[in-house]
This record gives structure tokens, sequence and C-alpha cells, in this order.
């Protein structure tokens, strides 16, 4: 369980995340330096990559922390800066301004798990965890819900609307380290009730060659 875990982060993200993490039953600490993450013994690892000092120092962590490492990114970061944190060992990414109870979900799903969701995929299409808001329209309705993971074939929507099974809706949203919205029509082929994750797993259809490009280069993030 989450509860008794713990998370550090870098000096300024307690006010605000902190309070909400320690709700949820996780604990966590702020440090000052990256050399303090080497000794914090820590179940994650929370680096805000606005901070010049941190993303110079990111490199410095990779390879020597077992906990993964998350990194809230500013909204207008390119594809190319993603990159670089993803070879200076990032292993997650958030973009500023997600409300902080979808940082909560994210991380008591993975510090319950003792793993990223897509370690533990079974299927065919290996899905990563990418949290951001999406617009959809179903039987002429316009409705939007939060994101909770990706891969090349579909999405999952954390929604307490329940559509029919096979239902046709058309999905948008935008994708990390890219000014054009991804678009797609998908299916409804999944719904989860029950669990502490409800909503419902779409998968794509009549994809562009623009659109899987789109999702190629995030899902190159998690290689």
């Amino acid at each position: 369980m989450a509860r008794g875990k713990t998370v550090v982060g870098t000096k300024g993200l307690d006010e605000a995340i902190g309070p909400a993490l320690r709700e949820s039953g996780i604990a966590f600490k702020n440090i000052d330096k990256w050399e303090d993450a080497m000794e914090s013994n820590a179940d994650c690892f929370l680096v805000d990559a606005r901070e010049t000092d941190w993303l110079k120092n990111l490199s410095k962590l990779s390879g020597k922390l077992k906990a993964p490492i998350l990194s809230i990114i500013r909204s207008g970061m390119d594809h190319s800066d993603l990159q670089k944190l993803h070879e200076s060992g990032a292993t997650g990414y958030f973009r500023e301004g997600t409300p902080v109870e979808e940082l909560v979900i994210r991380l008591k799903s993975m510090l319950d798990d003792e793993s990223e969701p897509y370690e533990k995929e079974s299927r065919a299409a290996r899905r990563v965890w990418f949290q951001q808001q999406v617009s959809f329209r179903a039987f002429d309705r316009d409705h939007s819900a939060w994101s909770t993971t990706l891969s090349e074939t579909g999405i999952f929507l954390r929604t307490p609307l329940s559509l029919p099974l096979y239902s046709v809706i058309r999905v948008k949203f935008n994708i990390l380290g890219h000014d054009q919205a991804f678009e797609s029509d998908g299916v409804v082929v999944r719904q989860e009730v029950e669990g502490p994750i409800r909503g419902m797993g779409v998968m794509f259809q009549n994809l562009t060659g623009e659109g899987i490009i789109l999702l190629e280069s995030f899902l190159q993030l998690h290689q």
C-alpha cells in the first residue's frame, strides 16, 4: 500500500503538494541539494525540472537511485528538452498546472504496485502514464476527462461517464512536447467500474500519419 511510503521533492514543492500527499498517507519531504536525494532512501523522487540547477544536476542522480524520478516540466517544453530529461534519467513527467489530485493518483498507483503500470503490462501494446485533460465527443455531446495511461493503440479516460461498449467517440488532447493537438476517432472497448481508478478504455481508430508520429514521439520518452 502507498501508506507509509516516502516521496522526496525539491525545495518549494511542499506547500503545493505536501498536504495532499500526506492526507493520502504518503510522507513528503523537501530536499535542498541533489546530494540529499542520495541519502533519502525514498520510494520516489519528484524534481522540479523548471529549476535550472535541478535540471542540470538530474543526470547526477541517474543510475544512482533505485526510486523512479518524476519531473515537473514547463507547459511549453519542447520535445528536444523532454528527450534531454529522459536521457538524464527522468522516468515520468508532469506538466505544470496539473491538479495535485492527479499527482496523488499517479503516486498512489505507482507506489502500491511498486512499478509503473507499463512495466507490468501484458497487452501487446505497452502503456505509459499520461495524465492530460482530454476532450471527447460522444452521441453529439461534448465531455472532458483526465487520462491515466496512453499507448500507440489507445488511451484510458478516468470518468464516471458510462458509455455502451463499442460506442464511437472523437478524442482530442495535447501531447507533451508538441503544440499540435492529437485528434482521433475512438471505440470504447473497456469499462472499469470498480477499483481506485474508474473509467473507460478507448481504442484509436483511423489514425493519421501525423497522429502516429505524435504518439510515437511521446512513447519514445519511456523506452
